[in-house]
């Protein structure tokens, strides 16, 4: 007989189940965002950034417009650490700032042409990178995970 888990009305079992998903994200995490992993993406898409520029433009495009000091909140950081790849950005022609129309004193930073074509070939060495994980699984359990995924992601955004 399954016992319900203290407080959170889960059966033993989906606890359990709910536990190994979370282990198994925290893997995935520290994979994806390893050095080594965001050099080999890196290096694999032809772009020559650093990991810190790298970063900083993904970012940039996750959120744009945005302020820096809004990315620097969300990742954590102090804002001094943004300026000089937004800077090394900018000059790329990688990123752009405008005056924030609700605070002229302000600036937004967006993802310029040049800067979405290099996301693009990002993203793509990053599904390549996933990709050579998922290599020896069967289409059906690669499409179960896509999904599933999918629907943590939206519970995410959804702020659940």
């Amino acid at each position: 007989m399954d016992q319900v888990a203290a407080g959170n009305g889960l059966s033993r079992p989906q606890r359990e189940a709910v536990d190994g998903v979370a282990a198994a994200l925290a893997t995935v995490g520290n994979w994806m965002f390893a050095p080594a992993t965001r050099r080999k993406i890196m290096a694999a898409s032809g772009l020559d950034l650093s990991l810190g520029d790298y970063t900083l433009l993904a970012q940039v495009s996750l959120h744009a417009p945005v302020r820096l000091s809004v990315l620097a909140e969300l990742m954590e950081v102090d804002k001094s650490t943004l300026s000089p790849p937004a800077k090394r950005l900018e000059s790329r022609g990688l990123i752009e700032r405008r005056p924030d129309p609700a605070d002229a004193r302000a600036q937004l930073v967006s993802v310029t042409r040049a800067g979405k074509l290099a996301i693009g070939k990002l993203w793509k060495a990053r599904a390549a990178a996933v990709a050579a994980l998922l290599a020896d699984w069967d289409a059906a359990d690669v499409e179960q995970l896509a999904a599933s995924l999918g629907a943590l992601s939206e519970a995410i955004k959804r702020g659940r």
